[in-house]
């Protein structure tokens, strides 16, 4: 049988028909849905200069906003990095799932949050937005894939630190040595 592409919650409320201001997911994570207006006044007042669209969205954005395709995955990393110097991000959505799927991966990438936790703070500003059963599988494999990123750093750091304690344990034996030989 073959997926839907609507993401559109089928059991939940309906979606509006009317434009719905952009919302805010999380501090410096925007959000615009298929319905939102997206101007680039709005986006302007809010600082808002690094946007992530889907390729059938119609937005308006300023002209000196840097923005990108959200099926491109660079640009999942790069607006990760935007979020973590600071910055507001908005993510445009135009009913097919990637927008969702992207802020999803976005929140479980810069906030550390489980897939779960991710998709509860998009519904709660959406409730008629669910996921894509594929999408589903596709966040809990990429939050997997972090997780163990973080696992193999930190592994790496520990490594690193015992590697630098025994390197400052035989120095200060080497140079007690040689104060010791010296006449």
């Amino acid at each position: 049988m073959p997926e839907k592409l609507a993401f559109y919650n089928p059991v939940g409320p309906e979606p509006p028909t009317y434009p719905l201001p952009l919302e805010e997911i999380a501090p410096g994570l925007f959000f615009a849905d298929l319905f939102s207006l997206v101007n680039p006044a709005e986006l302007r007042a809010r600082g808002i200069y690094n946007v992530a669209a889907a390729r059938n969205c119609e937005g308006s954005y300023p002209r000196d906003a840097e923005w990108a395709y959200v099926d491109e995955p660079t640009t999942l990393f790069a607006l990760a990095e935007v979020r973590r110097s600071g910055y507001p991000v908005l993510v445009h959505c135009d009913g097919t799932g990637e927008g969702v799927d992207f802020v999803t991966a976005l929140l479980v990438m810069s906030e550390r949050l489980s897939v779960d936790e991710a998709i509860e703070k998009v519904v709660q500003k959406f409730p008629y937005i669910s996921l894509r059963p594929t999408s589903r599988r596709q966040l809990v494999g990429f939050e997997g894939m972090l997780i163990e990123a973080e696992r193999k750093k930190a592994r790496l750091y520990d490594h690193m630190t015992s590697a630098d304690q025994e390197i400052r344990q035989n120095m200060h034996g080497l140079l007690s040595k040689y104060l010791r030989t010296r006449p």
